[in-house]
């Protein structure tokens, strides 16, 4: 009876997970997929430049602003997974209990992190788009490309939040599942 309460009590919890995993799981595929596209279009440019004498038109400046976009939405699932750097042989030999602080204190600071960015980069996005800027080869506007990379850092800032406020055993679920979503 009382795992059944305890287990109640973090449904909510889980349920958010659920959420925040699957979004971040949709983000990390499609920024994966987003790569794999520029890989692709690159890897045409280089052999036609070889072999055919011709290239893709502005070929690194799609590679710049897509990867940057892309690059984004990988965070989230970084975060998700604890997959960023964390200095784990320092506090190996620290007490579990001062572990979990410093670890929530790092959640914490990188959610914070993640939304300011997210914050910062749409605000260069808006005033990119004000001002006209033009990227130089293909004249396109940067302000779309610098507003697509907010969602992805946005939703790494709120994984990061939620991990440093969620229960231990929520956060470690996160991390440790991968089968499609299932927490």
């Amino acid at each position: 009876m009382a795992g059944n309460t305890a287990q109640g009590g973090l449904r909510p919890w889980l349920g958010a997970a659920r959420i925040l995993h699957g979004s971040a799981l949709v983000a990390a595929a499609a920024g994966g997929l987003m790569f794999c596209g520029l890989a692709t279009l690159l890897t045409i440019s280089i052999v036609a430049r070889k072999t055919m004498g011709w290239q893709v038109r502005g070929d690194v400046e799609i590679v710049q602003m897509g990867g940057a976009v892309a690059a984004s939405l990988l965070f989230a699932w970084c975060q998700v997974r604890h997959g960023n750097v964390a200095v784990d042989f320092a506090t190996r030999s620290l007490p579990r209990a001062v572990q979990q602080v410093l670890n929530r204190i790092g959640y914490l600071s990188l959610g914070c992190l993640g939304l300011l960015l997210a914050a910062r980069t749409a605000a260069l996005g808006l005033g990119s788009l004000e001002s006209h800027a033009i990227s130089t080869l293909l004249a396109w506007r940067e302000g779309y490309w610098q507003l697509a990379m907010a969602p992805g850092l946005g939703l790494f800032g709120v994984v990061g939040l939620f991990q440093a406020v969620a229960p231990q055993q929520v956060t470690d679920r996160m991390a440790q599942t991968f089968r499609l979503g299932r927490i």
